[in-house]
């Protein structure tokens, strides 16, 4: 059985900067991701405005319940963060999430991408068949999450 990719682009109305740094604060993602239950940094170097380390997630749907280690890299200068697997149910997982201001301006464009394969032939084909579901409830997370912080309040 083969892995999953997932693939989708979105054009907000927020500084590719502002959203690159929204998708780096992985810590906060509990309280806006509903199938993330727990996420912490173990480990945390700083690089400019970004930085680079492990986090530990633990994600859960239904009654399934999974924790992961991922690799994360947030680069705002360059747009950029990509994830990869440390250790968890899955064979393999790599994310990238790409930031670029839209050319006419006060837009960003934002394309996300991953690629995963669980272990588990069940939960493979569980997944599989929910991608497109997946991909949409992902973006809206982020995109409800960007209106909450990026938009002033009335």
């Amino acid at each position: 059985m083969g892995g999953t990719i997932i693939e989708s682009e979105r054009r907000l109305p927020y500084p590719a900067r502002d959203l690159c740094l929204l998708v780096g604060d992985v810590k906060s993602y509990p309280r806006f991701i509903p199938w993330i239950k727990a996420l912490r940094v173990i480990e945390e170097t700083r690089e400019g405005d970004g930085w680079r380390g492990v986090a530990q997630a633990t994600v859960g749907w239904k009654t399934l319940l999974e924790r992961f280690s991922t690799h994360v890299r947030c680069d705002p200068a360059a747009g950029e963060v990509d994830v990869r697997l440390s250790d968890g149910p899955f064979k393999r997982l790599e994310n990238k999430w790409r930031f670029s201001n839209a050319p006419e301006g006060g837009h960003a464009i934002v394309r996300f991408w991953i690629a995963y394969e669980f272990r588990n032939p069940v939960l493979q084909a569980l997944v599989k068949v929910n991608r497109e579901h997946a991909a949409g409830r992902i973006m809206e997370a982020f995109e409800q999450e960007a209106a909450r912080r990026f938009t002033p309040s009335a």
